[in-house]
């Protein structure tokens, strides 16, 4: 039971810390996105159904504190997870920091683009006095800053592990 408690009150300390302090704190531009950070550790974890339920879980979460049209960050965090789990059947994933920093910024960018497509649907850029790509990049060069401490925590106390069946009980 703590194992699978464990993600979901870290995905809600999380969308709450992100939603609330962080948005007190940080510029719009400026701020780190930590659902993304998170999104990236489930991705390369190796539990499917149970890390794409927690995905689904962080952006109702995130809909709910940001007050984002609902099921918005549902189905972008949802799509950046099965990418994620895509690209690691693709490619070899490892756990070095510059192949964290390297998926949390992919994972940015292809947030930006969902949003664009999804929300925006291009008139964000026509009424932005500055360009969005130059309001994008301080935040993924943020959320990069953050994607270390927010790893090594989910490394120390959330297992995403497959659950492995019990062994057969003997009778005697």
């Amino acid at each position: 039971m703590y194992r699978f408690l464990t993600p979901v009150l870290l995905a809600y300390f999380l969308a709450l810390l992100q939603s609330t302090v962080i948005s007190e704190f940080f510029p719009s531009f400026l701020k780190p996105d930590l659902m993304i950070i998170f999104i990236t550790y489930l991705g390369t974890s190796p539990s499917l159904f149970f890390g794409a339920s927690l995905a689904f879980f962080c952006g109702v979460l995130y809909d709910t504190f940001t007050g984002s049209p609902f099921g918005l960050f549902s189905l972008i965090y949802l799509n950046l997870f099965f990418l994620i789990k895509f690209l690691g059947k693709i490619l070899l994933l490892g756990e070095t920091i510059l192949m964290r920093l390297s998926l949390v910024a992919m994972a940015m960018g292809c947030q930006f683009l969902f949003l664009f497509f999804y929300f925006w649907s291009g008139r964000f850029l026509e009424t932005s006095p500055l360009s969005p790509l130059s309001l994008f990049l301080p935040q993924v060069l943020s959320t990069m800053a953050a994607c270390w401490p927010i790893s090594r925590l989910g490394h120390k106390y959330v297992y995403l592990g497959e659950l492995k069946p019990l062994p057969p009980v003997a009778q005697k």
